[in-house]
């Protein structure tokens, strides 16, 4: 298996080939392991975990059906545990727990494309302006709630950055002019593993 790595910057998530390899199907068993075979336990001992896969590091993880539409997606902007470990849990939880959908069924496993976001750190911008869409992922914050793009999201959609920001405060659950006053934002970059 060739798993390519992308970024729509510079940046990149510092693993080898091998590794990303190993990282990509343990995101690949772990779905198919918790929709078929959700009481047992994940079999661990079949990866060569390289250290670089030990470092900490946020990931998220996404489930596209085959038409490209959003069947989950979940993951962790700050470092929590080892990348091995955050891909694996993060593919449960986007299968299972993404609360928008219902949990992924076995027969949908065939028409399920899945992609791993390994991010940055999170840096503070002082303007808006500093938010470049595609290229950066966003965060918003704002009295009390949170909401966040990864860097693909605008450049699938071709969102401005106005309409990005938008988009996002709508998430949030706030109007969509809220990120004009008052909210903070950070950004990061991500590089996107893909079979």
């Amino acid at each position: 298996m060739h798993v390519a790595e992308t970024s729509q910057s510079d940046w990149r998530s510092g693993l080898c080939e091998d590794a990303r390899d190993v990282l990509y199907r343990i995101a690949q068993d772990a779905l198919v392991a918790c929709v078929e075979h959700p009481d047992q336990a994940f079999d661990w001992g079949i990866y060569a975990i390289a250290p670089a896969l030990r470092r900490e590091m946020a990931s998220f993880v996404t489930l596209h059906l085959l038409d490209g539409r959003l069947r989950g997606c979940i993951g962790t902007l700050e470092p929590v545990a080892p990348l091995f470990r955050s891909v694996h849990d993060n593919t449960v939880a986007a299968a299972l727990q993404d609360p928008r959908f219902q949990p992924v069924q076995a027969a949908e496993l065939p028409l399920i494309r899945l992609t791993v976001s390994i991010l940055s750190p999170p840096s503070p911008i002082a303007k808006v302006e500093h938010f470049i869409p595609g290229e950066h992922g966003i965060i918003l914050e704002k009295h009390g709630r949170r909401s966040v793009f990864l860097p693909e999201v605008a450049a699938e959609q071709g969102w401005t950055r106005n309409e990005t920001l938008a988009a996002l405060c709508v998430k949030a659950g706030l109007p969509g002019d809220a990120w004009q006053a008052e909210a903070h934002f950070s950004i990061f970059h991500s590089a996107v593993l893909s079979g």
